[in-house]
């Protein structure tokens, strides 16, 4: 099943989002549903079953060491690649570390040596699309207190990703 580490945004922070005006019916985008946007801290792809409980024994221990943070969202949109519209997340760096630590015999992602970028995603183009200009720099700005991140289920049909929380793991305060 495929597999990542997230963090969610608040309820206000998410309000904000929503309130940054950005032209979420666009045809030519395929806008992320708010209640499923996230920080990914690590992706693992594609993981058997059978290594799930061996998932979740190494995400303990990185909870158990690890306190909570401050993430801070902004300030503006920008692009990732051409293809992706998303707003940068700050402070996220050493749990994200810590966890793709944890998770190293586990992941199978073809990214996984590629340096930490914290974001939340908030549309891609449509195949052989781009973002358009017009969507980047807009301003948002928000701070919110991690206390958890969880180990989300990730599966994929024609209407998109649909993203299932497997385990919620606290962090110390």
């Amino acid at each position: 099943m495929g597999l990542f580490v997230a963090v969610w945004p608040t309820d206000p922070v998410r309000e904000l989002l929503r309130a940054a005006r950005l032209p979420i019916g666009r045809d030519d985008l395929r806008w992320v549903y708010p209640g499923d946007w996230h920080v990914t801290l690590s992706f693992l792809g594609s993981v058997p079953d059978d290594d799930v409980d061996g998932v979740l024994e190494a995400l303990r221990g990185a909870a158990d060491s690890a306190v909570s943070t401050a993430a801070t969202l902004g300030p503006s949109t920008r692009r990732l690649g051409r293809s992706v519209l998303c707003v940068p997340v700050e402070g996220l760096g050493p749990l994200a570390d810590a966890i793709r630590l944890a998770v190293t015999p586990f992941d199978r992602s073809p990214d996984r040596d590629a340096p930490y970028l914290g974001h939340l995603t908030l549309a891609r183009a449509r195949r052989g699309g781009s973002i358009p200009k017009k969507l980047v720099g807009r301003q948002v700005t928000a701070v919110w207190s991690v206390s958890e991140f969880c180990l989300v289920a990730s599966s994929t049909d024609q209407k998109g990703p649909h993203y299932s929380p497997l385990a919620h793991l606290g962090l110390r305060h």
